[in-house]
């Protein structure tokens, strides 16, 4: 069973810092077969942001490689679980994912036939950022997608 909590459905948004806004937040059993959860939330997330067809599709796919990871690789919490959270600036969105287990670096580079060991590379690609942050105990990815530039900046303007 998963928790999705839309946090400005339940509340005011909550300041994350002077940046950015947390808007929603995932618990998600740490399972393969959650990953369409996973997806969906980020397309909804994206959507809702703002972003074009393509800039969701992205995320979700993002996304989908971080949770992946985070089940493959990483450790739930106490309850089965990995956190997703998202958060929002004016510029970009930004998905973060958190497992409870500690990164190790894979021994080897992963080429282009590879069958495993792609992630980062699709994440760095589809992404305007990606971040990496390693703790004892704690693997969190960060997945920022700006937002495009407005086209007509002057069409409100009179």
């Amino acid at each position: 069973m998963h928790s999705w909590l839309w946090l400005a459905e339940v509340c005011a948004c909550i300041q994350h810092d002077l940046e950015t806004t947390a808007v929603g937040e995932l618990r998600l059993p740490a399972r393969s077969s959650e990953l369409s959860v996973a997806r969906e939330f980020a397309e909804e997330a994206a959507a809702a942001f703002g972003l074009d067809a393509d800039g969701c599709y992205e995320l979700a796919v993002a996304v989908n490689e971080a949770v992946t990871n985070a089940i493959r690789h990483g450790t739930p919490d106490a309850h089965g679980q990995i956190h997703l959270g998202v958060h929002a600036n004016a510029d970009g969105l930004t998905f973060i994912v958190r497992d409870y287990g500690t990164f190790t670096a894979p021994l080897a580079r992963a080429t282009a036939t590879s069958e495993h060991g792609r992630g980062f590379t699709v994440m760095s690609t589809l992404m305007d950022a990606v971040q990496l942050c390693v703790s004892p105990g704690s693997t969190t990815v960060r997945l920022t997608k700006s937002r495009a530039p407005d086209p007509h900046p002057d069409a409100g303007r009179q």
